[in-house]
């Protein structure tokens, strides 16, 4: 009986593996040392350490790559690393740097360095394209060291409150063994699709030549546009999972497929905590995440909100084995649109530190409760319970907030979104003022004056249209214009790419020699 007991426990972790590796597309590695890193100063330390000391390669990709002191820092010990001779190869989201001088590329360039960016906008391409953006955050060097997290590289991630004391809190890891391959396949495959030139095969390292570094089993999960790996893999895992999933995530909007799974798991007993920014940097997506929080609070799901200046880390960690850290946030954009890579490590004590710091965290956080409404009774149209936070924001942390929501951070940073969204969080933040300034705490008034800000808007913006009907018409003509021109030009480049191929494939069948056997001819009469 126990032979066969550990026979089926066998097969279960066999099924469970093979479900893990189908939904996440990225296949267990064993052999690896993974170093956890709680912040941007420890981080930025271990890339300059590892850069440093690069004699082949170095490979670096952010979404965020800011000309102020920390980029300049970065950007010299790549330069340097250049000037001796190392290939250094940068990428960079156009949209996210959109604010960083040419100049500051070319100083590199001219330093050694080669330089591309990630999806700028084109007229051959379409505006379908546009919504893709590589937020990856990532470093390789000799294939021997990688690491990723949700760390970019700006002096905001130093940012320490002045009022609390609390840092910008972010995540990342630093892994060595064959892991480290399968990072470098993903830095590749971006570096391809971005210029003329494919990347070098000696800079392409496989698993198999990657000597192991330590015990770890991991994954690295290699999000692309439109192929959902890092869902899918959550899915699965909280459809397998025993007695606790610990979420940290910045921009949580989630999908309906995850929300769902986050509430069966809870409904069924798993301890699900989710720890979010209680000051968000992008004001309009906090107030927007916290409209999702009561049907969470309902099924079970135990929700926190971090004190400090802002929680960007985007991390989970599933019965203390399961832990992942990287770039992707639990929205939209994070889970379908963009460029993402996160680390899936498999192992009890890595997933001890993870517990940890999830733990040490949550002393800085206030958890947000449902609390019956006076005079509840069962009867059609009773009030429902409602959410508020465990405390109150003092004084000091009220002061915090206000600071960053109003974009004081160093180098006017606003999230890992770029100038171009800061303008637009900016006065999404206007029109929500109040949402999470301490006023009334409770989940009904962020819901109200949510729908109240959303009623304005939809009713300002009918009565300039009944008023000043040219004015709506002439810029929606516009959108529509370019749209359906960019969308034309795309349809004609694809015919022509298409013909061109056709032409090729029947090119080469002419001039292929014709070693087909004729058939016999009749040899009798009929």
């Amino acid at each position: 009986m126990a032979a066969a007991g550990r026979d089926a426990a066998r097969e279960g972790g066999e099924r469970f593996e093979q479900a893990l590796r189908r939904a996440s597309d990225a296949p267990r590695r064993m052999g690896n040392e993974i170093t956890l890193l709680k912040n941007g100063p420890a981080t930025y330390g271990d890339w300059l350490g590892n850069i440093a000391g690069a004699e082949r390669w170095v490979h670096l990709e952010n979404y965020i790559f800011q000309n102020d002191g920390t980029g300049r820092r970065v950007a010299a010990a790549l330069a340097e690393k250049a000037r001796e001779g190392v290939s250094v190869r940068v990428l960079y989201d156009w949209f996210g740097c959109s604010d960083v001088p040419r100049s500051f590329w070319m100083e590199l360039r001219r330093a050694g360095a080669e330089v591309r960016a990630v999806n700028p906008p084109s007229l051959r391409e379409g505006v379908r394209r546009f919504a893709r953006r590589d937020h990856r955050k990532l470093v390789g060097v000799d294939g021997l060291y990688a690491s990723v997290g949700g760390i970019c590289i700006a002096d905001g991630w130093l940012e320490r409150s002045s009022e609390t004391g609390l840092p910008y809190r972010d995540t990342a890891v630093a892994f060595r063994g064959p892991a480290v391959a399968d990072a470098e396949h993903a830095f590749a495959g971006v570096w391809d699709l971005s210029g003329p030139e494919p990347l070098p095969e000696d800079e392409r390292p496989e698993a198999e030549d990657i000597t192991p570094a330590g015990e770890t089993a991991a994954r690295v999960v290699i999000q692309e546009p439109g192929r959902a790996r890092v869902l899918r893999a959550l899915e699965i895992l909280l459809a397998s999972v025993q007695d606790r999933m610990w979420i940290t995530d910045a921009y949580f909007l989630s999908a309906p497929t995850l929300t769902q799974a986050l509430m069966s798991a809870a409904r069924d007993g798993v301890d699900v905590r989710i720890l979010l920014p209680a000051t968000n940097d992008l004001p309009w997506i906090g107030a927007l995440s916290r409209t999702g929080y009561r049907a969470l609070l309902e099924a079970g799901v135990r929700i926190f909100e971090y004190g400090g200046p802002m929680m960007h880390a985007k991390t989970h960690v599933a019965d203390g084995r399961y832990s992942r850290v990287g770039s992707t946030n639990l929205n939209f954009s994070g889970l379908l649109a963009n460029w993402e890579i996160d680390l899936l490590a498999e192992d009890p004590y890595f997933g001890a530190e993870m517990d940890g710091m999830f733990e040490e965290d949550l002393q800085n956080a206030r958890e947000i409760r449902l609390k019956a409404a006076p005079r509840l009774v069962l009867r059609p149209g009773a009030r429902r319970p409602r959410a508020i936070p465990d405390r109150r924001m003092n004084e000091a942390e009220r002061r915090d907030q206000r600071r960053t929501q109003r974009g004081s951070l160093p180098g006017g940073l606003r999230g890992s979104s770029g100038a171009a969204t800061a303008t637009a969080s900016r006065l999404g933040g206007e029109a929500l003022r109040g949402i999470s300034d301490g006023g009334d705490p409770s989940l009904d008034s962020y819901e109200r004056k949510l729908g109240g800000a959303l009623s304005a808007g939809v009713l300002g913006l009918s009565l300039l249209a009944a008023r000043r009907p040219r004015l709506v018409a002439w810029p929606l003509a516009a959108i529509g214009s370019l749209a359906g021109t960019l969308g034309l030009l795309q349809a004609v480049q694809n015919e022509r790419y298409e013909r061109r191929s056709r032409r090729a494939r029947d090119d080469a069948q002419n001039d292929a020699p014709d070693d087909t056997e004729k058939p016999p001819g009749p040899t009798g009469g009929i």
